[in-house]
Formats: C-alpha cells, sequence, structure tokens
C-alpha cells in the first residue's frame, strides 16, 4: 500500500488528505492510479525517503506527473527534496529543503 512508503505531515491539523485513485479520467483503471489530493483549496504537505545515493559526475533528473482534474483559478502542485534530516511527520512550508521545482497556475 501507498501509505507504508509515504508519511503524511501532521505539522498542522487542517492539511488536506490523499486518495489513490485514476482519477476521473485514465486509460487503465488499476495502471492509471495515484496519489490524489481529495479537497480543495487545501495545503498537503506528503513525503517519502529514498535510499542515499551520489550524483557526482552524473546529471540528476528529477520528474513528477501531474495531471489536474479540478477547476481551480489558482493552484500549483511542487516537488521538493528535503535533506536527510527532516522530521516528516512536522514537515512544513518553512521546512529546510535543497530542491524545489513544480508548477503554479495562477
Amino acid at each position: 500500500a501507498w501509505t507504508r512508503r509515504w508519511v503524511e505531515s501532521k505539522h498542522k491539523p487542517d492539511y488536506g488528505r490523499f486518495v489513490l485513485t485514476a482519477g476521473k479520467f485514465y486509460g487503465d483503471a488499476e495502471k492509471d492510479k495515484g496519489i490524489q489530493t481529495s479537497q480543495d483549496a487545501r495545503f498537503y504537505a506528503l513525503s517519502s525517503r529514498f535510499e542515499p545515493f551520489s550524483n557526482r559526475d552524473k546529471t540528476l533528473v528529477v520528474q513528477f506527473t501531474v495531471k489536474h482534474e479540478q477547476n481551480i483559478d489558482c493552484g500549483g502542485g511542487y516537488v521538493k527534496l528535503f535533506p536527510a534530516s527532516l522530521s516528516q511527520e512536522d514537515m512544513h512550508g518553512d521546512s529546510e529543503y535543497n530542491i524545489m521545482f513544480g508548477l503554479c497556475l495562477c
């Protein structure tokens, strides 16, 4: 289950909750499942750890796919790479990060 790999922050009690779904449109209902935000106009905080690695003398590629299904005027989705010292259950907008990128729909 995805909930064993991903940790939702408990820093704020009003963060939105994530669900696993293929969404409103998909090619294959099972194969196209992904983690989706479930409530409009909320902040979300979800993280997962990965094994330490080095990209010394190599290109580092970080990518993610977003499928916006909500009809909203402003919003966005971001990826942040945090240091290993991150307290995942206390992650918030001011947590220290090393890389951040994403999309703003404003």
